[in-house]
């Protein structure tokens, strides 16, 4: 739990809006076109959505696959899936709770 806590803080000073954490959210479940994130984002997400994308590549969370045409974690983002998959799961406890 300590470095999970330590990987939250250490991505929280790298990823600066609420935009970047929805992109690293959608990556963590595999690789994704720039059209399938671009659907997943509500509407006014989708303003700061290249945004997002271009400063988590510049701090090397994120990569992009010229032949496959998708973006996924890089391996250094591939270090953050503790963290992502327990703001995962608070947000579908959350969510079902809300039911």
């Amino acid at each position: 739990m300590i470095s999970t806590v330590r990987g939250l803080t250490t991505t929280q000073a790298l990823v600066t809006h609420p935009v970047q954490w929805q992109l690293l959210l959608l990556l963590a479940n595999g690789p994704r076109t720039s059209t399938s994130l671009w659907r997943e984002l509500s509407w006014h997400q989708r303003f700061r959505c290249c945004d997002g994308l271009w400063r988590l590549w510049h701090h090397q969370l994120i990569m992009f696959h010229v032949k496959q045409g998708c973006w996924q974690l890089s391996p250094l983002g591939e270090t953050l899936q503790p963290v992502l998959t327990a703001i995962q799961t608070c947000t579908q406890k959350k969510g079902a709770t809300k039911k």
